[in-house]
Order: C-alpha cells, then sequence, then structure tokens
C-alpha cells in the first residue's frame, strides 16, 4: 500500500498546500523556458523588423 493511501483526505490536502509552492515554480521555470526558446526562435526577418520597430520608439533611426 502506497503512503498517500494510509493519509487521511486533510492530511493530503495539508501536503498538497505544503508543496504547492514548489510546483508554482516549477511551472513559472517551465513557461519562462519555452518564452525563452520563442524569442530564440524568432526567424530573421521577424527579428529584423521587431529591431526596427524598436529602433522606431527609441528615436534611433539607423543604428
Amino acid at each position: 500500500m502506497d503512503d498517500d493511501e494510509q493519509m487521511t483526505e486533510v492530511e493530503i490536502d495539508n501536503m498538497f498546500e505544503r508543496t504547492q509552492p514548489i510546483g508554482s515554480a516549477i511551472n513559472a521555470i517551465a513557461q519562462a523556458e519555452l518564452a525563452v526558446a520563442a524569442i530564440e526562435e524568432t526567424p530573421p526577418a521577424v527579428q529584423s523588423r521587431l529591431d526596427q520597430v524598436l529602433r522606431d520608439v527609441l528615436g534611433r533611426p539607423g543604428e
């Protein structure tokens, strides 16, 4: 029999509440990794356009 089968529902709920911040942190890291991967995979034409938009917004044409 597993430990969780010997735990009461209240004990399981308490364990979940104690470990939820860890799960949330892992989820945040996973989401950040996906965001970084999406940025790293930006096609050159799109990156060029984004660079131009940024220059325009910052008032630095031709950099």
